[in-house]
């Protein structure tokens, strides 16, 4: 753990990109595409090679981005955005020097127009720490376990549409737990200089979907659409699970935070987080 004495640079880190639109438009829905787009682009202004490598990464890549957030207008064919709003998108970092290189690559770009699609905006802020967003934090993959409660009881929030390919399946919709914590550990051994114990995927057939409250979205890629559920599930572990194969059940929820959960995380799928207090989904 961090003691006051101390300062360890963190590994994980979710922040929040501002942007205002220069002028009234019409964004394509296709937008989860063009955040990951500009992700790479604002990599490229510290390190070009770095962003073609991210690029072509075949597999789980080390962060994730979510689709604009904001108040839209209605519009045929697409999402009105207005000059007088703000509007956010929420990047997570699962290495620290990718951070790094973003946050440089964020400096560099300045006042230069962003533009997601063929629609310009204004880059205001890029935010890594904020007390009033709970979706802004960071946290080392150390304090991640040493954080880690012997919680019987998970819950999770899926807040962007979520998938998984599984079997041969083009999309498999519902979380189930071998899907959802296969997942978070894939990314955590992927990723983390601190291995967890493999062995605990043989614990994943004894947590229990206790309860959920789910809907089925799509998100629009252009060319194509991706259907996803979002909403909340509960997991319940075995009573006979040991000690430390909870903990790590708990640290890699916790993680979900960052690295979001199933397939296309990096285009706006996924956005995941914890839920500390126990939901009422009759509610």
């Amino acid at each position: 753990m961090m003691t006051d004495n101390e300062l360890i640079a963190p590994d994980v880190y979710s922040v929040s990109v501002t942007l205002r639109p220069l002028a009234e438009a019409v964004i394509s829905p296709a937008h989860g595409y063009q955040a990951y787009a500009l992700l790479l682009s604002i990599l490229r202004m510290s390190d070009q090679s770095l962003a073609e490598e991210l690029h072509r990464l075949d597999g789980a890549k080390p962060f994730t981005a979510s689709p604009l957030q904001g108040r839209f207008g209605r519009a045929e064919g697409g999402l009105k955005v207005i000059p007088a709003s703000t509007y956010s998108l929420r990047i997570t970092f699962l290495k620290s020097d990718i951070f790094a290189h973003f946050l440089d690559g964020a400096i560099k770009w300045g006042d230069n127009a962003v533009e997601l699609g063929a629609d310009s905006f204004k880059m205001e802020e890029v935010n890594p720490a904020s007390k009033k967003d709970e979706l802004v934090d960071f946290n080392t993959y150390q304090g991640l376990l040493d954080g880690a409660p012997d919680q019987r009881r998970i819950e999770l929030q899926f807040l962007s549409p979520t998938a998984f390919r599984s079997g041969g399946k083009r999309n498999v919709v519902f979380p189930t737990p071998e899907l959802v914590f296969g997942s978070y550990l894939n990314r955590w051994q992927a990723f983390s200089p601190l291995k967890l114990d493999d062995t605990i995927s043989s614990w994943f057939d004894s947590i229990v979907v206790a309860r959920y409250r789910l809907e089925t979205r799509i998100l629009n890629f252009g060319s194509y659409q991706e259907v996803g559920f979002t909403g909340r599930c509960r997991y319940e572990l075995d009573k006979n699970t040991p000690e430390e194969v909870s903990f790590a059940f708990n640290a890699l929820a916790d993680f979900a935070f960052y690295c979001g959960t199933g397939a296309k995380t990096t285009m706006g799928m996924g956005q995941t987080k914890r839920l500390i207090r126990a939901m009422h989904l009759n509610k």
